[in-house]
């Protein structure tokens, strides 16, 4: 028998250490009084979720956190999370979209109702908005929380195609049917020789140029001085 659990088999401290919230695997949970206390609150860390025995998970909220120490010749302390356990029965489940539901009215009846800090997950409820449908009354959708500065890992659902050959599918967001056409000729008031050999020019600036370098020299003197600034500047690209 190991040294800890014949610690754990000598029984605990009658005085047990309390706190409102704790963190651990990445998130930090707080107890439901301590969120009751705070009705302007802008986020919620009581949800918790943690897997079964019996290959179900069980979702609940946390009531109290206590660390537990061990007798023993070097002091062995456990967190507990005292948590309300909704009914795992009656959680609805649907892979195809990745959608859990909880019924929040309910209650698990086991008497287990304890888990050890390291085994939970944190979550968070949403109820439907559409309270007025008696399909949805009661129902909340279950949000699973992102342990902090942690990315989820990754799974072979993510991938569809072969890293080594590179065949597959890659997901491309689709985008709109049609195309954007402009009209510069009704912009610049001038018409575009399309069917000339060359490059087609389509930048506006460009096509200005193009109009000054026809003006005659009695026309110049007739240019705003705007636009004489802007011959010296035509020497630059236009991309630059």
């Amino acid at each position: 028998m190991s040294q800890e659990l014949r610690q754990v088999a000598n029984d605990f401290d009658n005085k047990v250490k309390a706190f409102s919230g704790y963190d651990v695997n990445g998130y930090r949970f707080h107890t439901r009084t301590y969120e009751r206390a705070r009705p302007h609150r802008k986020t919620t860390n009581s949800g918790v979720c943690t897997p079964g025995t019996d290959v179900l998970e069980y979702h609940g909220i946390i009531e109290d956190i206590n660390e537990l120490c061990f007798y023993g010749s070097k002091p062995l302390r456990l967190v507990m999370f005292k948590c309300h356990w909704y009914n795992p029965r009656l959680t609805k489940r649907s892979p195809n979209i990745s959608l859990v539901e909880i019924r929040h009215d309910s209650v698990y009846q086991g008497k287990d109702i304890f888990i050890v800090a390291d085994q939970a997950v944190q979550v968070y409820y949403l109820p439907y908005a559409c309270q007025g449908s008696k399909a949805l009354e009661g129902w909340s959708i279950v949000h699973q929380v992102s342990p902090h500065g942690r990315c989820p890992i990754p799974n072979d659902e993510d991938y569809n195609f072969n890293p080594n050959t590179y065949d597959g599918e890659f997901y491309q967001e689709d985008g709109l049917e049609g195309r954007l056409v402009i009209d510069l000729t009704e912009a610049i008031g001038m018409e575009v020789d399309n069917e000339g050999e060359g490059d087609e020019v389509q930048n506006a600036k460009d096509i200005e140029m193009l109009e000054r370098l026809h003006l005659d020299d009695d026309d110049e003197g007739n240019i705003e001085p705007s636009d004489i600034e802007m011959l010296y500047l035509d020497n630059f690209d236009s991309d630059d």
